[in-house]
């Protein structure tokens, strides 16, 4: 099929308008087929714009109602992407300039043309049209707003994102002076409008360039609201980690502070409670074992928090060995249970025959699994079971209690520090530091572990923490060896 070209030639020299008619149908090739039609004012060229689309218009600069580069003008305005090329019998190179950097696609003598430099000027125009609007719709589809501003300050241009960013219409912005600032040497920082309370931001940056002829700014304009609440967001953050910083440097001091005279109070009440400054009344005997007890609370929170410090600034040496995980295992439960005898609560331990090797520090890895079961026995109703098996690439341990659970409000917390779960009435009342399942994770990172809890299925709380394997050898068949026995 033949390519169709609508050519509107608006010339008042009807000798020129034939000459171009013949020129036309010479250019006329089995490629494309030239459709010309003529106006011979201004105004009936406009009108002619109005009434129907045409692809390129010759236009002569000289006309009844219309004279020079003015007549360029008024046709970009009522058609601003049609592509023209103007027709002048004045020969000067710089009118020709000046109506290229008008908007002309060219710019041809008619004392110079024929058909084969009609042709040419026609499709260089169509080809360069085509450029420019595959220019303009990639600029139209920038996620970033773009707009042309002149040196009087009058926008010129602005794309699809820019109009919605200043919430404006095209004609609303375009042809209007622009209120904000530019500079080339900085940033500069805006304030957009929007839904009350919800105060957004941008940023526009500007670049001189040169547009249709004359100086002017390109400028840039990014929506940076989301931007400034994310780095408010960083800024309390670091402000939030220095000031927890200073309260456990200066917790630190204290515990560090307190461990002398403690242990003066407590070496003390050692002394009264043996009976090594003589013989207590029954009275005395009790207030002294409560001051034990507290005493001994008061320890184990400062060594915890120490413990926690260390393990948090990465001051703790870690050794990591091959070792074999159901020996320790089986070592930590023989002493919890060995702790806790004359309790009622069975504490049962289900293991495979064989498990791989792991390779962690045993001392650190001993000390979550105590603390995980001292947690279990004191909330379990009859029964803690611990269990092991092979997983991928690490060992997983279990911990699971028949106790009354985690409130799910506090499983999200339950490793902060100083977070504790609410306890049961009764029993001797015992308060933990809070400190203790912090401390595990701290471990457990440091050993290329994780450790998490959820409730066990029906009733009950179940921890569970990784051990990575020394080596990639495969874990063996799960056979298990359960033994079950009471904590007396």
């Amino acid at each position: 099929m033949d390519q169709r070209v609508s050519i509107l030639l608006i010339e008042d020299d009807p000798d020129y308008t034939m000459l171009i008619n013949v020129y036309v149908n010479e250019a006329c090739g089995d490629a494309v087929k030239y459709l010309i039609e003529s106006a011979v004012s201004l105004q009936s060229g406009l009108d002619l714009l109005s009434r129907q689309e045409y692809d390129i218009v010759l236009l002569d600069l000289m006309l009844p109602d219309s004279r020079g580069l003015d007549t360029l003008d008024r046709i970009r305005a009522k058609a601003p992407s049609m592509p023209v090329v103007v027709l002048t019998n004045l020969d000067h190179d710089d009118l020709g300039i000046e109506a290229i950097a008008r908007g002309a696609q060219d710019f041809l003598s008619k004392n110079k043309l024929d058909a084969g430099r009609l042709r040419h000027a026609i499709g260089f125009a169509l080809a360069r049209d085509r450029l420019f609007l595959q220019m303009e719709h990639l600029i139209e589809g920038l996620p970033d707003g773009m707009l042309i501003v002149d040196r009087s300050r009058m926008v010129r241009y602005a794309n699809a994102a820019a109009l919605a960013l200043f919430g404006r219409k095209r004609d609303q912005l375009v042809g209007r002076l622009f209120e904000h600032a530019l500079s080339p040497e900085r940033a500069v920082e805006i304030k957009l409008p929007g839904a009350p309370g919800a105060e957004r931001s941008a940023e526009i940056r500007a670049a001189e360039i040169e547009w249709k002829g004359y100086p002017a700014w390109v400028a840039t304009v990014r929506d940076v609201s989301e931007l400034k609440k994310l780095e408010q967001v960083r800024a309390e953050v670091k402000e939030r980690r220095h000031t927890d910083g200073l309260k456990d440097q200066l917790l630190s001091t204290v515990a560090h502070e307190l461990r002398t005279p403690l242990s003066v109070v407590k070496a003390v009440i050692g002394t009264l409670r043996d009976h090594l400054a003589g013989p207590l009344t029954q009275d005395q005997a009790d207030l002294v074992g409560t001051a034990d007890r507290h005493i001994g609370r008061l320890t184990r929170l400062l060594n915890n928090f120490l413990d926690l410090t260390r393990l948090e600034s990465r001051r703790s040496r870690v050794n990591r060995q091959p070792l074999d995980p159901l020996a320790l295992i089986v070592e930590v439960c023989e002493g919890v249970r060995l702790a806790h005898r004359g309790r009622s609560v069975v504490l049962s331990v289900e293991l495979p025959k064989r498990l791989p090797e792991v390779k962690v520090d045993a001392d650190m890895i001993a000390q979550v699994l105590g603390n995980l079961l001292d947690n279990a026995l004191r909330y379990a109703r009859g029964r803690v079971t611990v269990r092991a098996r092979a997983s991928g690439d690490e060992v997983e341990v279990s911990v699971v209690d028949d106790g009354p659970g985690i409130p799910t409000e506090k499983l999200a917390l339950l490793f902060d520090k100083f977070v504790q779960l609410d306890r049961p009435k009764g029993g001797e009342g015992y308060k933990g530091t809070g400190l203790g399942l912090a401390i595990s994770r701290e471990i457990m990172t440091l050993n290329g572990g994780r450790i998490w809890a959820d409730n066990a299925p029906g009733r009950g709380a179940c921890f569970r923490f990784t051990l990575p394997f020394a080596s990639k050898a495969e874990a063996a068949p799960a056979e298990e060896l359960t033994h079950a026995q009471p904590g007396d």
